[in-house]
């Protein structure tokens, strides 16, 4: 396939109901045991893999300390003061991950921290891992040179990203690989992440326990 511009041709997908959420979350380290998020975006598209809306914040994180791994993301202390912290965006989460095949750059450190943050703040989540697909994963059968990081896909697929490192930015270029690679992804597939999706039970799951939090104390939140 070409790999200079995205094409514009109609992928041959299973269902028109097939929905996508790219996400990407900078965090103050690798580990999703001891580091936390600090960052989330999504960008949700269409079966065609175009961007119909998208959402990001800042998400607050106990403590006083700098944030790690600010030579990646940039994040500092100050920038999260006043930012939600992770219990409070749950249900904004929800709404946009429910009923959609789940995408990311490198998806298993996304959903690793996410499933984490989750954990922490009282609430389990579906395994994400059954609908989700990861471009880095399909950039390697579709792109010269097999390449890994998300500034390599970019730059040999010919798209130009915007403030890399950050949770939209690479949201957005993700969505961007993910819709040049639906024209040759396998249909089949991607029916199999849809029919996953369709089935986590993300209200029992997540939506009960804040409702009910909510109920009970007012505006208060969940603690971490």
């Amino acid at each position: 396939m070409s790999t200079a511009a995205t094409t514009s041709s109609q992928p041959a997908l299973p269902r028109q109901a097939l929905r996508f959420a790219v996400i990407d979350v900078e965090t103050t380290g690798l580990d999703h045991l001891e580091d936390r998020i600090v960052e989330c975006a999504i960008v949700e598209c269409d079966l065609h893999g175009n961007p119909t809306d998208e959402w990001s914040t800042l998400v607050s994180i106990p403590g006083d300390d700098e944030p790690g791994a600010q030579f990646v993301h940039g994040i500092t202390r100050r920038m999260l003061s006043g930012a939600p912290r992770f219990e409070t965006i749950v249900a904004d989460l929800v709404e946009r991950l429910q009923q959609r095949i789940i995408v990311g750059h490198v998806i298993e450190f996304d959903l690793s921290h996410l499933r984490a943050e989750f954990s922490r703040a009282g609430f389990e989540s579906p395994d994400l891992v059954t609908a989700a697909l990861c471009t880095r994963d399909i950039a390697r059968r579709h792109l010269p040179e097999g390449p890994g990081t998300l500034e390599r896909c970019c730059e040999i697929a010919g798209i130009t990203m915007t403030n890399p490192h950050t949770a939209l930015g690479d949201a957005r270029a993700a969505a961007a690989l993910l819709r040049m690679f639906l024209t040759d992804e396998d249909g089949e597939l991607l029916a199999r992440l849809d029919d996953a999706a369709a089935t986590f039970a993300w209200p029992g799951a997540v939506m009960a326990p804040v409702a009910l939090w909510h109920r009970q104390h007012g505006a208060a939140s969940p603690p971490v």
